[in-house]
């Protein structure tokens, strides 16, 4: 893999304080420089200035990336408003020596959308390294490669991994490559070579998994599926979000059988 994400924003975000979450990155950042990939975190705020001082804080443990997501507001935030906080962040990732990443997620978490035209904005900004758009409708990176053919792009939905590759992607950030990395890398590889037919064999063969990376309960599954995976079904389960029904627990247990069945096929597990 070419990068470590840690305490995204979906998942330790909610529930970990501030002293906790940059221990966990402290120590992240001394496995990320071992291997010379940068170490990703993630910042959500109500406003532009709360979002700064995390972005500052982030910094001094060693993150090179962070990514934003949109303003956790219940009010639609406006056009110039949300351009406001994501420049701000922009501004304070100079100060502070990192880049950011913003992160267009509107469909499981239910975040505030970027606009198209947004994105386009936000992308020239000098300290944006990428963006993430975690949406099944990859013909908005299609639309900003047109725009901009230096652009990167990171996909942030599993199931379309390949297809956003064919957009334009130059990556993902997967939930499921925690599970089979093997796989996952194999796959982007292909991407990356335009050997599509091949990425599309593995992506097909991990679908019954990425699947649940686009549902609302997705950390929940995955964690409990990354259990199964290590033979840990009880530590899977120990999360702080919502407890797993039977029926929810014995979809994800036979997702995940049928995943590693098709990847044993193609001797990627």
């Amino acid at each position: 893999m070419s990068g470590l994400v840690g305490s995204g924003t979906l998942g330790e975000n909610s529930y970990l304080s501030t002293k906790q979450r940059l221990s966990l990155l402290k120590s992240l950042s001394e496995v990320a420089k071992e291997y010379n990939v940068p170490l990703i975190s993630g910042a959500a705020a109500e406003t532009k200035e709360e979002l700064a001082k995390i972005v500052e804080g982030l910094a001094t443990v060693g993150v090179d990336t962070v990514m934003v997501m949109p303003p956790k507001t219940k009010a639609i935030p406006s056009e110039k408003e949300m351009y406001e906080y994501y420049a701000l962040s922009e501004a304070t990732a100079k100060d502070v020596g990192v880049t950011i990443m913003p992160y267009n997620n509107p469909d499981a978490a239910g975040y505030h959308a970027l606009s198209t035209d947004l994105l386009k904005r936000l992308s020239v900004l000098p300290k944006v390294t990428a963006l993430k758009i975690s949406t099944i409708d990859v013909s908005i990176i299609e639309t900003l490669m047109l725009e901009n053919k230096d652009l990167k792009v990171l996909a942030g939905v599993d199931t379309v991994t390949v297809h956003a590759g064919l957009a334009g992607a130059s990556g993902g950030i997967t939930g499921v490559g925690c599970i089979f990395p093997k796989a996952s890398v194999t796959m982007q590889e292909h991407v990356v070579n335009g050997e599509w037919a091949k990425a599309n064999k593995i992506s097909q063969a991990l679908n019954s998994l990425s699947y649940l990376d686009a549902q609302p309960l997705l950390l929940e599954y995955l964690k409990l599926a990354m259990g199964i995976h290590h033979n840990d079904i009880a530590g899977g389960l120990r999360t702080f979000g919502k407890k797993l029904t039977q029926q929810e627990i014995d979809d994800v247990q036979a997702r995940y059988i049928l995943a590693k069945e098709r990847l044993e096929v193609l001797d990627l597990i």
